[in-house]
């Protein structure tokens, strides 16, 4: 395959991860949770992905609630084999707690990158779910599927847990499926005030075409009552 054809296969494929990973639990993590913003509340965040085959991908986005759903846009900046691409990105969520400690929600997101014909270029659909069994302690589930435009849809899923080591510092590890390429990612997460929370993370190949990376990034929500 050549430079620019690998480069746009890649642009495509970014595209669809950037349209579920943009609001995942703790920001570039792939694993979402099954829970949405309190009411009147919004976030904003960030972050850089460096990947072993020279990849970059710098992120940018935010949401709010508004009314029973969360609303998440998203744009990224992905820089590959010495090309370029921008693309877009727009998820809706929606999540309720069936049990107490035990949630349930669903996820439509959908891209469209800038410099390609058609612009669009696929949606994700995702079940979520998240059991939390102690204050300290989430367990998510994820099962969805990319539906690519013009390609062979795929499957996307994922499992995640969370724990809050102690205050204002949390591990989070995942096992998942994206892009046909299975990962295992282990971060941390630390909270510097009030809303404003750093993550660091290394995502590992386990098997796929896709490559390891290493993931820094920052959230801030905000306005809630």
């Amino acid at each position: 395959m050549s430079r620019v054809a690998h480069a746009r296969t890649w642009a495509v494929l970014a595209g669809i991860c950037a349209s579920t990973a943009a609001v995942a639990a703790g920001g570039h993590h792939a694993v979402d949770d099954a829970a949405i913003a309190e009411p009147g509340a919004c976030k904003v965040e960030s972050w850089l992905t460096d990947a072993q085959d020279g990849e970059r991908l710098l992120h940018a986005g935010g949401g709010c609630r508004v009314g029973p759903i969360e609303l998440n846009g998203s744009a990224e900046y992905a820089r590959v084999d010495g090309s370029s691409q921008t693309g877009y990105g727009l998820q809706g969520k929606w999540a309720t707690e069936l049990l107490p400690g035990f949630s349930a929600g669903l996820s439509l997101a959908t891209n469209w990158q800038a410099h390609l014909r058609p612009r669009w270029q696929g949606s994700t659909l995702s079940t979520l779910f998240t059991w939390s069994p102690r204050e300290d302690l989430s367990l998510h589930l994820n099962l969805g599927r990319d539906f690519v435009h013009g390609g062979d849809d795929q499957a996307r899923s994922g499992a995640a847990v969370e724990w809050t080591a102690r205050p204002g510092w949390s591990i989070v590890g995942e096992r998942y499926l994206a892009d046909r390429t299975h990962y295992l990612r282990a971060g941390l997460r630390r909270t510097v005030s009030e809303g404003w929370t750093v993550d660091f993370s290394r995502a590992q190949r386990l098997s796929g075409p896709r490559a390891s990376n290493w993931t820094l990034g920052t959230a801030w929500q905000f306005g809630r009552p």
